[in-house]
């Protein structure tokens, strides 16, 4: 058996523990399996601001500084950050950060042989491509959503708009100069490919659930009040003005509450807006931990799973966390998060951007919270089968080893 070759890797991204979101437990899992796997990681990144927009208390002041996250190195500088609460400040925050990172890549890293980004935003592949061309490194590209497609479906960008013409263009020389792209679902590897990525390079590694952290036992509470929460971050990919629609349509009802925790980009508006609405039904409950977050939902008769319409390659990393602690959605969506809840039988689906058909579904959830329940039960078991994050990152890990 050939010996392993130690490697210095650096990782290049926006977020990191301890911002709780998806995209900062996936890269936090894959420096970690990296680092088990006998390699020097370096993870760059900036000062932790996710998600309320605001550096947190222990690293003000700071410019920058160096910490561990086990065996993995974690390299942070702080960049000027915009009002929190705006798209415009939210990615200058993302361009600052990224001009900063470039001043790292290319005069603060030692040697390095392979780097890797991981994206959205798509600015994370500016300081990454710097460092791949500074130390001639093998570049390896995880796109957690494809770009510039999300944006358009988002309805941000005009699909024949010069900033689209222009990302289509830097995301295919991106891709071209990558070993490895990496990709979350089977519908974004095919828009990879369509791209005319060779079908070697494209990667497939989902997320997952990672099942080293303490799971509580699911906990069903003798109350008469079905009630559903959200737990995750607040923006524009979630379709949470649906939610307090269908919150608006249930006021009458004495038997369903909502509950709503995180923050983001649209939180304070959604307060606002339960606030003025005088949405009694509607707890807030802010920005949780990941043991608090995961708490909420064992609680919980059931998850809402909301995601916009347009985003039909994307599983919400949320619809894990339920599966997990074995507790039932109700998802708005299309695309791969409806073949994800019919493969796993854990829940409802409803039609997306549609209050009606959400407050429907939570009507007739409560009705059948038996057989909700076994399915959720049957859902852990498929979860942990088939979504072991550990394990996708171990088998990632080994293959981004492997590269020349």
């Amino acid at each position: 058996m050939t010996k392993a070759v130690r490697k210095e890797i650096a990782i290049f991204s926006q977020f990191y523990d301890p911002e709780p979101c998806a995209a900062s437990n996936r890269v936090a899992s894959l420096a970690r399996s990296l680092a088990e796997r006998g390699h020097h990681v370096t993870v760059v990144t900036g000062m932790p601001s996710f998600p309320k927009g605001v550096v947190e208390a222990s690293y003000r002041g700071m410019k920058g500084c160096v910490e561990y996250d086990g065996p993995v190195r974690v390299v942070r500088r702080r960049a000027p950050l915009a009002e929190p609460g705006a798209l415009a400040g939210r990615m200058r925050n993302w361009i600052s950060l990224a001009l900063v990172l470039t001043r790292t890549a290319l005069l603060e890293l030692h040697r390095t042989d392979t780097v890797i980004v991981s994206s959205p935003p798509i600015t994370m592949a500016i300081p990454a491509l710097a460092a791949s061309w500074r130390h001639a490194a093998a570049l390896v590209v995880d796109v957690r959503d494809v770009f510039p497609d999300m944006g358009v479906r988002l309805g941000l960008w005009n699909s024949r708009s010069f900033v689209v013409r222009a990302l289509e263009l830097f995301v295919k020389l991106l891709y071209a100069r990558a070993a490895i792209v990496v990709a979350v679902t089977q519908s974004a590897r095919e828009s990879i490919l369509a791209r005319g990525v060779p079908p070697q390079r494209v990667v497939l590694a989902p997320n997952g659930f990672d099942f080293s952290q303490a799971i509580k036992p699911r906990r069903r509470l003798q109350r008469r009040i079905f009630e559903v929460a959200y737990a995750g971050n607040m923006g524009l990919a979630t379709g949470l003005d649906m939610v307090l629609d269908a919150a608006k349509l249930l006021l009458d009802r004495r038997d369903v509450r909502f509950v709503l925790a995180g923050g983001g980009l649209d939180a304070s508006r959604l307060v606002a807006r339960i606030e003025n609405e005088r949405l009694t039904n509607v707890r807030f409950l802010g920005v949780l931990s990941r043991p608090e977050s995961l708490e909420l939902l064992t609680e919980a008769d059931a998850a809402i799973i909301p995601l916009h319409a347009g985003l039909v390659d994307a599983i919400p990393s949320k619809m894990f966390d339920a599966l997990a602690v074995g507790c039932p959605m109700i998802l708005s969506a299309q695309g791969e998060a409806v073949r994800l809840l019919r493969a796993s039988g854990c829940g409802m689906h409803v039609e997306p951007n549609d209050a009606q058909a959400l407050a429907g579904g939570i009507v007739s959830c409560l009705a059948e919270r038996d057989a909700l329940e076994r399915g959720a039960r049957a859902g852990q078991a498929f979860v942990r089968e088939n979504f072991d994050r550990e394990r996708i990152m171990r088998g990632l890990a080994r293959q981004i080893g492997a590269l020349a």
